[in-house]
């Protein structure tokens, strides 16, 4: 075998070789990416909204997009009405979401990291009704939104006038057009809405009744659980809140916050 065909053979199985290699890496790469991951956020300013001019923002939105960047992951993260979101949940349509944890919200999803917050649900009546018991509220026009799930001693109540509304904007319309006398919600998105419709939380609003205190949750679909499992969504939430991260998008919003007189 002369030195010239020796050298030819040789760089052909080289480069078949290195065709090989190339190819296997790209296989791993490929096999190794994940999907996007699919959040769903809450239209409920300031946690989840979008501005006139349709970009989405908002306290949890930014939030789960910290996450998943934390994760080294793509993502999509869409603004849906809140009986949406649950249902997506429940049906493996959005892998994770920033939401309130409720015995309804434990049934449908996996709880996976607190995120510090603690928001009260309460009914807040028009100036002059005065709420002192929960039989106080079997002579009230109640709006609450599409979707919100009240447990507890409230949710027990029979024969409640409740007048559904879509959103807590729409129940602030009602409200502000004298349709019901009281709303129903967070604390801090009630009173968002309040501003933001015209409406004084100290002079057409009187004091709010509470009905439970709860908090908020990285909560995850069962589908992405038994897909994924969940240490690496929990380790990237948890850093977030340890390094300062979540704080920090939250105090952005921080002139948003608008609270009860209490």
């Amino acid at each position: 075998m002369t030195i010239r065909l020796y050298i030819k053979r040789f760089l052909s199985v080289s480069l078949a070789l290195l065709v090989c290699v190339f190819a296997w890496g790209m296989h791993s790469v490929h096999a190794q990416e994940k999907p996007p991951l699919r959040i769903a956020t809450l239209p409920l300013p300031p946690w989840g909204y979008k501005t006139n001019d349709g970009i989405s923002k908002g306290i949890c939105f930014e939030w789960a997009n910290a996450i998943a960047e934390r994760m080294g992951r793509k993502s999509e993260n869409r603004i849906v009405p809140m009986a949406r979101l649950f249902k997506s949940l429940e049906y493996g349509k959005a892998d994770f979401s920033i939401v309130l944890r409720t015995p309804y919200s434990e049934k449908i999803t996996v709880p996976i990291v607190n995120v510090g917050i603690d928001f009260r649900t309460v009914v807040w009546p028009r100036k002059g009704i005065n709420i002192t018991s929960y039989q106080d509220l079997q002579n009230l026009s109640l709006t609450v939104a599409r979707g919100l799930k009240v447990g507890g001693k409230f949710a027990e109540q029979e024969n409640l006038n409740i007048v559904p509304s879509m959103d807590y904007a729409h129940s602030m319309l009602l409200f502000k057009a004298g349709r019901v006398d009281a709303v129903v919600g967070t604390e801090q998105s009630l009173a968002y809405n309040a501003v933001r419709t015209g409406l004084s939380t100290s002079s057409d609003f009187d004091t709010p009744f509470e009905l439970d205190r709860l908090q908020g949750w990285v909560q995850a679909s069962n589908q992405f659980v038994q897909r994924e499992g969940l240490e690496d969504l929990k380790k990237a939430a948890q850093s977030l809140i340890d390094d300062g991260t979540f704080r920090r998008i939250y105090l952005k919003y921080q002139s948003s916050l608008v609270t009860f007189k209490r």
